[in-house]
């Protein structure tokens, strides 16, 4: 599976999906609340309780306390009529007690988490039992090659120049993404599911689950 995920991230390429992959599982959602249904269902089972979704940072999302600067009550994964809160968003509703109980767990260990979205910044470093990721406006399928986009996102360090040693300036915008989306890919110890916004995107994976040609391959 993690050559597949290679394939996908530093080749930009999607290859059919291995038959037999070892216990390990992935599903291609066509819509995001089958993917929530999905992943609820898997962590409602107390060997699979660490389940979580988790988006690339293709939403705005702001780091603080007041409540003046959020669009609504919070920041959201808006997908269509489809969306959750967005980082930490619901320890706002938290009692002091449940605060305090949370405080030494991860993201991912904290019970009201399930029905967030998290990103690279809370997960990083923490394996979940089934990783439910969404592949936002950010990563899109074009002309047989998978397509990484500073412009849709929505943190403003993926997309600004670096300058190097020599005073001079680049941009890391795709690497950074390619990174990202292989951190999100990775997490699930037991299985993948996936939703794409990118329809072209998601076309080609549901193909390479039905064991449809090669895309992407260079010629």
């Amino acid at each position: 599976m993690v050559d597949w995920i290679d394939g996908f991230t530093k080749h930009q390429q999607i290859r059919n999906l291995p038959t037999d992959l070892g216990g390990y599982e992935i599903c291609i959602f066509r819509e995001p609340d089958e993917l929530e249904a999905a992943l609820k269902k898997k962590a409602s089972d107390k060997k699979h309780k660490l389940s979580r979704l988790i988006a690339t940072y293709d939403w705005a999302y702001k780091n603080k306390k007041s409540l003046k600067n959020r669009p609504g009550k919070y920041w959201e994964v808006v997908i269509g009529n489809w969306h959750k809160p967005w980082n930490r968003e619901l320890e706002q509703n938290l009692s002091k007690e449940e605060r305090r109980a949370n405080k030494s767990l991860s993201w991912a260990e904290r019970p009201q988490t399930i029905n967030e979205v998290g990103s690279t910044f809370t997960i990083q470093g923490f394996d979940l039992n089934y990783a439910g990721v969404i592949l936002g406006p950010s990563v899109k399928y074009r002309d047989g090659k998978i397509i990484f986009d500073p412009s849709e996102k929505s943190y403003p360090k993926m997309t600004q120049n670096r300058t190097l040693s020599d005073g001079t300036k680049k941009q890391f915008g795709e690497t950074l993404i390619q990174h990202e989306v292989r951190v999100l890919m990775t997490r699930g110890v037991n299985g993948l599911y996936i939703y794409a916004c990118d329809q072209e995107l998601r076309e080609a994976l549901l193909d390479a689950v039905k064991g449809g040609s090669d895309r992407g391959e260079s010629q």
